[in-house]
Order: C-alpha cells, then structure tokens, then sequence
C-alpha cells in the first residue's frame, strides 16, 4: 500500500513539475517575443531616423547650392549648378535621390486671387485649355481662389466633413484638392505647370516652358516659343524686359500688347526640393519649399513635408 502510495505522490510532483516546465517556457517565449517586439520597434526608430538624415542631407545641399548661386549674377537659368543637381547616390544599405525646380517658372495660381486681374484670368484659360481642362473646372478655380470663394457654397456644405471655402491665396497645391469640380486628374495634370506662390512673385523668362509662356503671351505661336527657349539655353535673359524686346523682334508688337512686362524677370527666389531617400526597404519623401532671400539673409526653408511610404 505504501508503494502504491508513494507513487502517486510521485506522479502528483511530475505534474506539477511538468506544469511548472510549461508556465516558464509560457513565460519565456512571452518574454523572447516581447524582446524582440521591442528589438523591431528600436530597429524602426533607428531606420527612421537614419532616412530624416538622409533627407536633411539634401535638403542642406540645395539650401549651399542656392546660396552659392546668389553670389554670382543675379540670373537663374537652367544651365546653372541648381538646375542640374538631379542626384541618385547610392548609400551603404540604400540610396537618396532628388532635385531642385524653379517654381517662379510656373503659373502662379494665386495670382488668380487679384480679382482685378484680368490677364492672369485669360492666361489660365489659355493654359487649361492647353491642357485639355474643360472651362468649368478653370472657372472652379479661379472661384475657390476669389475674394470670399466660390459664389456657390453649396456643394462644399455637402461634404463630409462640410467646408466654407473662404476665397484667397492658398499655401500648397494640394489646398485645390477640395475644390468639388476640379478632378483629381485633373489636378494632376496642372500640378507641373502652376506654384502657389505670394501674389508679387513673377515668372521667370530662363525656366519656365514653352506651355507656360504661351499661356501668358497672347499669340504666342508654339514655333516661336520654342525659338524663344532655345535662344535663352545658349544666353538666358538678363531681364524681362530684354525678353519683352526679343519677342518684339521676333514676334512682332502686337504680342506684346496684352502682355504685363511687370510680370516677368530674369532670377527667382522660390524653389520646391523634392527628395526621397530609401534604406533597408524602407522610404520617406520629402518636398521643400525654400526662399532665396537678399544677402545677407540666408535662404530659407518656408515650408516642408514629409511623405512616410
């Protein structure tokens, strides 16, 4: 009887020995995933952090790029060192890319926010138009962007969430992804061509394509523009008014009649940084608005925004 007794007993302490050997195991693994949850997460951090530096690095050398440009003329054209600076460097567990664009060569939208101004109105027509942008979505636009915005609110309280368009300048692009009219296609097919810029800012004869130059000069035949932009590739413009008298020889007076040489110069100030950098399968973009200020004011960041992929 003590035999069979002493082997229950010693059955009991096997199972609870067994019971023991599981809830610690339980309690390792839990640990081991718990070590490696919080071994990812740094793993994360680190990467992270590695791809902002990444970012800031470029962002630095378009900020000493743009800086030694304004030591020289003060002419921006697309020959010079900013222009080119298209980068793809490769980088011990990725790369980074990225590249510096006038945005004084663009349509300045909020120029459409002056409701006295009528040529920057037929100019954007033109250029919509050019881009096969039926009038409706144009005139969409120029409402959003009109002292105290579109005449019909309407549509606008009917989103959710409901939003007052207020009319005026907006700060970015994407500010026009609300406009209920304006498709997102629609959208992107203007996004080349137009900046949001102050309403002072002017068009940069040297950088801006020939789409843009025709939307703002009446008449302007594609073969001429095209003539107009190969001549400033071998000499660029020292001024828009140099630009307005070639055009005159060119072209004739008369398409200089409806044109605002006021609008026009030879240098810029604005410029938008678009880079991205890549790291172990990992990426974050980034787009950067800088200001090239008078000296002895250093160049500015105006705004940034990140872009985790």
């Amino acid at each position: 009887m003590s035999w069979r007794g002493g082997t229950s007993s010693r059955g009991f302490v096997l199972v609870n020995a067994l019971v023991l050997v599981a809830a610690l195991a339980g309690i390792a693994v839990l640990l081991l995933s718990r070590a490696e949850a919080a071994r990812v997460r740094q793993l994360e951090i680190q990467t992270s952090a590695q791809l902002g530096l990444y970012l800031d690095a470029f962002e630095s050398l378009a900020l000493t790029l743009l800086s030694s440009d304004r030591a020289g003329a003060p002419v921006d054209h697309l020959g010079e060192s900013w222009a080119q600076a298209d980068y793809d460097v490769q980088l011990d567990r990725g790369r980074v890319t990225g590249q510096i664009t006038d945005l004084q060569s663009r349509f300045n939208i909020n120029w459409l926010s002056n409701q006295n101004d009528t040529l920057a109105e037929e100019g954007f027509a033109r250029l919509t138009a050019r881009l096969g942008i039926l009038p409706q979505a144009a005139d969409a636009i120029s409402g959003f962007l009109g002292p105290g915005g579109p005449d019909n609110a309407t549509p606008y309280a009917r989103l959710n969430p409901p939003i007052r368009p207020v009319g005026g300048p907006v700060l970015i692009l994407d500010q026009l992804a609300t406009i209920v009219q304006l498709s997102a296609r629609d959208l992107d097919r203007l996004r080349p061509f137009i900046a949001a810029l102050p309403g002072g800012s002017k068009l940069n004869v040297n950088t801006a394509s020939a789409t843009v130059l025709q939307s703002l000069i009446p008449g302007l035949s594609a073969a001429l523009a095209d003539r107009l932009v190969q001549l400033r590739s071998i000499t660029p413009f020292t001024s828009g008014g140099e630009f307005v008298e070639r055009l005159t020889e060119f072209g004739g007076v008369a398409l200089t009649e409806d044109l605002d040489p006021a609008r026009l110069d030879a240098g810029s100030k604005w410029f938008e940084v678009r880079m991205q950098a890549d790291l172990d399968g990992r990426q974050r973009g980034r787009v950067a608005v800088l200001e090239r200020r008078p000296l002895p004011e250093p160049v500015r960041v105006a705004y940034r925004r990140d872009i985790v992929e």
